[in-house]
């Protein structure tokens, strides 16, 4: 503290005000209401990820059977939960408590609880359906048999 002219001047203590303080806590509140959501885990948010994965075989065993100009087949077992393209070293696993239920040719069944779904060279394939199930939540995957044509959107019954 100095005086200067018979007043005291005191130089400012280094902090925060209490406005500065709760516009930060208010920052805060509004930064987590909005990430909350999309950094925690949600059934919608696996089956969204696990349908666009199911996806992305599908399109693999597509571009496999053009490729190599030989008929390939996308599997479903949907007792365990797995899925995958015939003679390959890898097998896809469904999330935990995901159902499953596949719409296909009567030849394609693989036994109870799975089928297939064939690629063909040009493009075109068996055709079929996957419902994908966790939570109350469901996506659809079709597979169009002229074009071979995946597409994805809620499950409607």
């Amino acid at each position: 503290m100095r005086q200067r002219g018979g007043r005291s001047v005191t130089r400012g203590i280094a902090g925060f005000t209490l406005v500065e303080l709760l516009i930060v806590l208010t920052l805060l509140t509004a930064l987590s209401a909005v990430l909350a959501p999309i950094l925690l885990p949600s059934p919608g948010r696996q089956l969204q990820h696990a349908a666009s994965e199911v996806i992305t075989t599908l399109r693999e065993t597509r571009r496999l059977a053009q490729r190599g100009q030989v008929r390939r087949r996308f599997f479903v077992d949907t007792e365990l939960g797995r899925y995958g393209i015939v003679d390959s070293d890898r097998d896809r696993r469904l999330p935990d408590g995901t159902t499953a239920a596949l719409t296909t040719a009567e030849s394609l069944l693989l036994g109870e609880g799975a089928g297939g779904i064939d690629f063909f060279p040009d493009g075109s394939s068996t055709g079929g359906r996957l419902v994908l199930g966790l939570d109350g939540h469901a996506r659809q995957i079709d597979i169009e048999w002229l074009t071979g044509r995946i597409r994805i959107g809620d499950y409607v019954e």
